[in-house]
């Protein structure tokens, strides 16, 4: 005799001799995250075990890098490649990359739970999140060993991977994309009308994060990295962080940085920010053109301003660094170092194909810097300039503080607006700077002081 137990929206068929339950266990390997998934009896014993690893590969064809996710079978799954090789073919390589993790989880879990995306409920989707956020739970039927901790933005970007993927497939009715009746106002401020946003009606709790971790590089911060950076490390690790202070570039526009995007004239120094065929995704340039083959440099779209290449603005003093740094490392008579420098570090040419290009940003043996390398130095300094760094969830990227450390500089000394802020940034968009004012417990504090005695100097009367 048998019966049915419900839970979470699960039906499972079971003996009614006793009590079971899944032990689902998250475990890691060479090749990724995978889970076991145990049938667990009342008296402890093992009497089934099944292993999701839902794996990938990327192979390429004719310039471009086809995304394959395979099911336990080792069958691609036909909606996933046609979403990140045609709905997405013109994303930039990390997005994509983005985009298969999320769906490897997100498949992961249908799998454990014996689900199908199409017909998935609204607990079905909280556990979800649950299962994104890696809670470690026990619950009648199922128990959760799970060690990946991810931040609040990272599930945040994945749940929204998720509602544009099944959006995608034309499950519209999903409850992932369900809008709640609740709404807030957005106001803009190139118009004087806000814009009313209406929240899903399943979706993560707002989180409160500590403010423990400053998510921008103070001036006091950067004299600080400085001083570490010109006692203990090199001429290569000082241009990069001034080239993120000082210009406000990302890690990957840094990276990228060519002998030929440096050009110098009459009206100043200047820096070309551009992608090519020949970077690593580690090398892209965010929201900028990426060209498929060499052809696309000459096209009136990659030599479009604010579409294929922004500008920035050179010191002096900066750009004489980057020539020390330059003539100092790129010459290195080591065998090795040539061979992987003659290999790796030579960089399309946009300008003139007969021109000898390449990547300033070079390691120790020849090859161009790669940011986890990058990553390591940085964290690095940051301990030893006393800064604090996230342990377990990276969640303030400790390179991007650099440009957060611009934004702050202009609005705190310059006293910027947001429009001028915005063009410094090269957003495209007003509204994409206001996340980089991020003031610390000390700037509020100072700041709400600074305004009470203000109140009191002009209404005395509330100091008695």
């Amino acid at each position: 005799m048998s019966n049915y137990i419900k839970n979470d929206n699960i039906f499972t068929k079971c003996s009614t001799r006793g009590n079971f339950m899944y032990l689902i266990t998250e475990c890691n390997s060479y090749d990724g995250i995978y889970y076991e998934k145990k049938y667990i009896t009342e008296d402890g014993q093992i009497t089934f075990k099944e292993k999701v690893h839902f794996q990938n590969a990327k192979i390429k064809h004719e310039d471009y890098e086809y995304i394959f996710l395979y099911d336990m079978e080792m069958k691609p799954i036909p909606e996933v490649f046609d979403y990140l090789n045609f709905e997405l073919q013109d994303a930039s390589p990390n997005h994509r990359k983005s985009v298969l993790n999320a769906l490897k989880i997100l498949y992961s879990f249908l799998k454990l739970y014996d689900l199908k995306i199409e017909s998935l409920s609204k607990n079905d989707v909280q556990n979800l999140f649950s299962f994104l956020e890696g809670i470690s739970k026990k619950g009648n039927l199922y128990q959760l060993d799970l060690f990946t901790l991810r931040s609040p933005s990272t599930i945040e970007t994945y749940i929204a991977l998720y509602r544009s993927f099944v959006l995608f497939l034309g499950y519209d009715k999903s409850p992932l994309l369900k809008k709640s009746s609740n709404y807030k106002l957005i106001y803009n401020d190139e118009t004087d009308f806000p814009m009313k946003i209406y929240k899903y009606d399943v979706s993560i709790k707002n989180y409160k994060p500590e403010l423990s971790t400053p998510r921008y590089i103070s001036v006091e911060d950067f004299k600080n990295i400085l001083e570490v950076i010109r006692k203990e490390y090199t001429l290569r690790e000082e241009c990069l962080v001034r080239l993120m202070y000082e210009n406000g570039l990302r890690l990957g526009e840094a990276l990228g940085i060519t002998n030929e995007d440096i050009v110098v004239n009459e009206k100043g120094n200047f820096l070309y920010i551009r992608n090519r065929c020949s970077d690593s995704s580690d090398q892209l340039a965010k929201w900028r053109m990426i060209p498929k083959n060499i052809k696309d440099y000459k096209t009136k779209k990659y030599q479009t301003k604010n579409i294929g290449y922004q500008v920035v603005y050179l010191t002096d003093t900066l750009l004489d660094k980057i020539n020390d740094y330059v003539n100092e490392f790129h010459l290195s008579e080591s065998v090795k170092f040539q061979s992987n420098y003659q290999k790796y570090s030579y960089a399309d040419s946009v300008e003139d194909d007969n021109n000898d290009n390449f990547y300033i940003f070079i390691n120790s043996i020849g090859r161009p810097l790669s940011q986890n390398l990058w990553g390591k130095t940085l964290r690095g300094i940051f301990k030893k300039a006393g800064l604090n760094v996230d342990k377990g969830i990276r969640e303030h990227n400790l390179s991007h503080r650099f440009r957060h450390g611009y934004a702050m500089f202009m609005v705190k000394y310059k006293n910027v607006d947001a429009l001028t802020l915005k063009n410094l940034l090269r957003h495209n968009h007003i509204n994409s700077v206001k996340h980089y004012y991020r003031p610390t417990d000390e700037e509020v504090i100072e700041q709400r002081t600074s305004l009470v005695a203000s109140i009191y100097e002009v209404i005395p009367e509330l100091t008695i």
